[in-house]
């Protein structure tokens, strides 16, 4: 089907969705209502901000709630029904958020809002189409769902993601919960995902608006929600989208509260610490966009008053969040930040080999000029899912005299990210994505550095331009799945069969009461079979299992643990074998199998593709 083949007679399979997460979200907004007033940080936000700083707050709380209910065992959907209806009506009922005071909406905020409507709709639309991504159905969504159907948070030996704090995937999960199902539930999960965009942008504007002007703050949110990156970010669930809300969270409350003498600065570090908190749930890597600057920052202002309330309220915020992630992973691996830091705390089943491959795969890349220069031009312009109009506007920040001193500030944080990403980091597109907020917030204040006539008839250009272009570049398929009005069953069998015909039909062909050992396959969420599966950075299960065992011992093994079924995709283990990939065991080699077929372990191998067998246990 086209993008362009609007089937609205599918719409109404979405509202089961739209319901589940309308109910999550106003849980969130309920109890990030409480966590704001009890704080009594002083921020004074408007209507809009309120709605959008309640949004994340909440998340986190669900997020910690559903680990710590996952880890007693309560995994059920009518402890999540009941929990998010009564945190919702409670919510509701205190915050009172229609009596809250709301500005008139001036022309150039409706303006901006028809500007950025068509992505928010496509966004919105494309987050409940089946996941497409390798990391997405690898773990992202693969994890919440084992939990699902194990019914507790339990270490995962065969997944060494799971293991990284899950703020965001637990929604996915109390998406699961509420719907009863993995399969509806992660579409739930990832439209909540896709929410986060529109709640950053709110933040966004309110940052430049506070640096700058209402037109500054309209033109940031404008150039923030028309990136292509940030569609991608909500059709696909990456944590970076709920990462960059958190980045333009820290950025507001900074901007809103630093000179405040009035806040409480215990309250005002303690909200700033939750939300670091809160980005370093989504992903490890925050610590370097989100704890680190901000930790200085509450440093600094503890020098300046002269009292350690700023730093203990800012360490104090961000433990109620990390330490319950932490805490599971001393439990079950004994390295609070698993698999990260093994030289210093060590880590269940992880061995030198392994950490070898693990820094290969994701430690820093060689330092040159030819790769700094590459490095900037990237990030400036040339990756596929940037915006021009981040180059374009940015710099002319430092024009207006009002503006240069923010603007220097936020140039000096973008390049802070900007370096510990290339020095620290195995320089993945999506780790620079936290800059993100702030250069939308930069390219606000540059889009605004003049009011004459001739500035804005060249800014319209521009906007008109790249929005455009932007518009029609994510409405494609190079953007993310674009079906965004297609008949929900017939997708959940087609799209997985786009993505891997030969293992779709693996999982059509083989019987309800089959249970697939998978070699080599780890992008597995689709699979509605029983299976046994590892990813490239945890011991092979068929290696583990079978190691240095005869033949018949073998087979005993594979019938205890209920294999009825071994499918290698050797096209994968080639992938993982080059030297650019992975690495993967010496131990899996098409001989191995052949020897295990003539002894009788395995039936033939029935070629499911190109390059994948099917084994059958005999």
């Amino acid at each position: 089907m086209c993008s362009s083949d609007l089937q609205v007679q599918n719409l109404p399979q979405r509202l089961p969705i739209v319901g589940a997460a309308g109910l999550i979200a106003l849980a969130a907004l309920g109890l990030g209502d409480l966590i704001r007033r009890r704080l009594r940080a002083g921020l004074s936000p408007g209507f809009t901000e309120r709605l959008a700083l309640d949004f994340g707050l909440g998340t986190v709380a669900l997020g910690l709630a559903a680990l710590i209910l996952g880890r007693l065992g309560l995994l059920f959907p009518w402890v999540f029904r009941i929990g998010l209806g009564v945190a919702a009506a409670a919510g509701v009922a205190r915050s009172r958020f229609w009596t809250w005071e709301r500005s008139r909406a001036e022309t150039g905020t409706v303006a901006a809002l028809l500007i950025v409507s068509p992505f928010l709709l496509m966004m919105m639309l494309g987050s409940m189409l089946p996941a497409i991504d390798f990391d997405v159905l690898e773990y992202h969504l693969q994890g919440p769902k084992e939990y699902f159907q194990n019914g507790r948070i339990g270490f995962l030996p065969h997944n060494v993601y799971t293991s990284m704090p899950f703020g965001v995937e637990m929604l996915h999960l109390i998406g699961m919960e509420v719907m009863g199902d993995w399969w509806w539930g992660g579409l739930v999960g990832q439209f909540l995902v896709a929410l986060y965009a529109p709640m950053a942008a709110v933040l966004i504007a309110g940052t430049a608006s506070r640096l700058g002007s209402p037109c500054a703050g309209r033109l940031a949110a404008i150039v923030y929600l028309t990136t292509p990156w940030i569609y991608r970010l909500g059709v696909i669930a990456y944590v970076e989208g709920p990462l960059c809300y958190f980045q333009a969270a820290l950025l507001w409350t900074l901007v809103r509260g630093w000179n405040d003498d009035d806040a409480p600065r215990d309250r005002f570090w303690g909200l700033l610490g939750l939300l670091a908190g809160g980005a370093m749930a989504c992903k490890y890597t925050a610590i370097l966009s989100a704890v680190v600057p901000w930790g200085v920052l509450s440093a600094v202002d503890s020098a300046r008053r002269r009292s350690p309330r700023p730093v203990l309220g800012f360490v104090l915020g961000w433990s109620i969040v990390m330490a319950p992630w932490m805490i599971r992973n001393v439990i079950d691996t004994g390295n609070p930040v698993y698999p990260l830091a093994w030289r210093v705390f060590g880590g269940r089943d992880w061995t030198p080999a392994r950490e070898a491959q693990w820094t290969n795969a994701h430690g820093p890349r060689p330092i040159s000029t030819a790769h700094l220069w590459h490095a900037i031009v990237d990030v400036a312009g040339r990756s596929d899912w940037q915006s021009p109009l981040y180059l374009a506007f940015a710099p002319l920040a430092f024009l207006k005299p009002r503006t240069r001193k923010a603007a220097l500030w936020l140039g000096s944080y973008l390049a802070y990210v900007f370096a510990t990403w290339w020095l620290l980091t195995h320089r993945l597109d999506r780790f620079w994505l936290p800059m993100l907020p702030a250069a939308a917030v930069m390219a606000g204040l540059g889009a605004d550095w003049s009011r004459s006539k001739a500035w804005r008839i060249i800014r319209g250009g521009v906007l008109l331009l790249a929005v455009t272009t932007n518009l029609a570049y994510a409405s494609t398929a190079l953007a993310g799945l674009n079906e965004w009005t297609g008949d929900l069953a017939y997708l959940r069998h087609d799209v997985p069969r786009r993505l891997n015909a030969p293992l779709t039909a693996t999982d059509a062909r083989l019987p309800a009461d089959a249970r697939i050992l998978l070699v080599g396959q780890a992008a597995v969420y689709h699979l509605n079979h029983p299976i046994l599966y590892n990813t490239v950075f945890n011991p092979e299960t068929i290696e583990t299992l079978a190691a240095d065992h005869p033949p018949e011992e073998v087979r005993r093994i594979l019938h205890d643990r209920g294999v009825t079924h071994v499918y290698v995709d050797w096209k994968e283990i080639e992938r993982h074998r080059h030297p650019a990939g992975y690495g993967f065991t010496d131990y899996v080699t098409p001989e191995r199998f052949a020897a295990w077929v003539e002894a009788g372990v395995l039936g033939r191998p029935t070629a499911m593709g190109m390059e994948q067998d099917l084994y059958e246990v005999r």
